[in-house]
């Protein structure tokens, strides 16, 4: 490896242990080296320090030194669409789509599909779709990757108001087995459009069964959490908004611990709207694997002001914290 590709590697790193400072850093070294990777790095390195300008502004200084490269252009096509700017992401994309080998094609369409729903553009979006599902490469981009294709291909269609079809797509990839590579992230959100879909058919058990399953995969699915809420569709004049700290015990050791040894407890944090505390326990254990419900508690419990003139939101969890898992005994802060 050169040693360009040695810099990579450890920015990479930096940014997978949370260290982006460290991966600006070797970025600015790689910038001075005039290697294009620099750029990628840089505005990895900025986006997750929410600086989402300065990353957007580096990858068009990075497009201008070196327009061939298609993953720069890609990643200015995603950082647009996140702040908004369609138009601009569009352009990124086909000019990725221009450069990109044939073999990763497929990445750069999904993306610009994924840029063209959230533009409200649903028709061009299922037909850049089209080529994905389509694309003789498909299928290495794994399953995951088709997992989520489907998902978006769901969204379209309950955006459009056809939730019959969204439930045939759902069923032409339900009959093929999952396998261990597929992604409990992207196959909650396909779970959670399913909901959505039998929700505005009218099949409401099915769409809190299907809701139910998918925060079960990944509890920390927006997609998911809006699926449960909206199948329940039940609101209060008397709900609270509460940001709750819960306690419990996990169900088996974890992985880097002794097998035989005591399983953990956790911490962990939920945003939930119920008329008090009970009814938010019960909201929160169907989130959580059943093995650890009856140790749940509310550790603490801390209102959060509502706008008194909004409409009262629907009943249900709206965000989940991550797990802080300590042995019994032990000391957390």
């Amino acid at each position: 490896m050169s040693e360009q590709d040695d810099l990579m590697a450890e920015a990479f790193a930096h940014l997978e242990a949370g260290d982006p400072e460290s991966a600006l850093e070797i970025g600015k070294r790689l910038e001075s080296m005039q290697y294009s990777g620099a750029y990628e790095v840089q505005a990895m390195a900025y986006a997750d320090m929410d600086d989402m300008e300065q990353a957007v502004a580096i990858l068009e200084a990075g497009v201008a030194h070196a327009p061939g490269v298609w993953l720069l252009w890609q990643l200015l096509g995603n950082y647009r669409s996140d702040l908004g700017r369609f138009p601009g992401a569009i352009e990124a994309y086909e000019a990725a789509g221009n450069c990109a080998p044939d073999e990763d094609l497929v990445i750069v369409d999904f993306n610009h599909a994924n840029a063209l729903a959230r533009h409200g553009d649903f028709t061009s979006a299922q037909t850049r779709l089209d080529r994905v599902l389509e694309n003789p490469h498909l299928a290495q981009a794994g399953r995951a990757f088709i997992e989520n294709a489907i998902a978006l291909r769901m969204h379209l269609f309950n955006a459009q108001g056809e939730p019959n079809a969204a439930i045939a797509t759902y069923e032409s990839l339900h009959k093929h087995e999952r396998d261990d590579e597929g992604s409990n992230v992207a196959m909650a959100d396909v779970l959670a459009e399913l909901s959505l879909a039998y929700k505005q058919s009218g099949d409401n058990e099915k769409a809190l069964a299907s809701a139910l399953e998918a925060v079960q995969l990944y509890k920390w699915s927006d997609t998911a959490l809006w699926a449960l809420r909206a199948a329940r569709d039940a609101q209060s004049d008397t709900a609270q908004v509460m940001h709750l700290i819960v306690e419990g015990h996990w169900y088996e050791p974890l992985e880097d611990e002794d097998p035989d040894g005591p399983p953990p407890e956790f911490v962990t944090t939920y945003d939930v709207v119920a008329d008090d505390a009970a009814e938010a326990l019960r909201l929160i254990a169907e989130c959580e694997p059943p093995q650890v419900r009856d140790s749940l508690r509310i550790a603490e419990t801390h209102p959060v002001d509502h706008d008194e003139e909004s409409p009262a939101p629907y009943k249900g969890v709206y965000a989940t914290g991550e797990y802080h898992m300590y042995q019994p005994g032990e000391d957390i802060d």
